[in-house]
């Protein structure tokens, strides 16, 4: 991994993890909880914010890599990759838990592939500009 992708997975994960929680906590977090599944005592009181930060820095670098192999190196390219990264990768994963476990519903299903490419789409723009610096 070069500097340059360090840097725009590092770029990548600060946007996920901020707008991660400004639309899954502060905006829709009352949605998801009247829409979650049967599953009791799965959400922890306090998060574990380590955990979170290994997560989103997980995600900035498959962003980085993946936008990288696309030669994204621009916000509207990055954009439009994240967003249909972000849009497979939650119907992949949220249908799966959908079909396996009872932790979500259709609705909240539905609902996360459309913030997921939100989410991801303003990531990638992020991503794919810090990619195309310096080019």
């Amino acid at each position: 991994m070069n500097t340059k992708c360090l840097i725009a997975t590092v770029a990548g994960a600060v946007v996920l993890f901020v707008a991660n929680y400004v639309v899954y906590d502060l905006l829709l977090g009352g949605f998801f909880e009247a829409n979650s599944g049967t599953a009791t005592g799965v959400m922890k009181e306090a998060p574990q914010f380590l955990w979170i930060v290994v997560g989103q820095l997980a995600m900035g670098g498959l962003l980085a890599t993946v936008l990288g192999w696309k030669d994204a190196t621009n916000m509207n390219d990055g954009a439009r990759a994240g967003a249909t990264l972000g849009a497979l990768l939650s119907v992949a994963y949220g249908f799966t838990m959908l079909g396996t476990m009872n932790v979500s519903t259709l609705t909240s299903s539905v609902v996360d592939i459309v913030v997921a490419a939100v989410v991801m789409g303003l990531a990638g723009a992020v991503v794919g500009m810090m990619l195309g610096r310096g080019d």
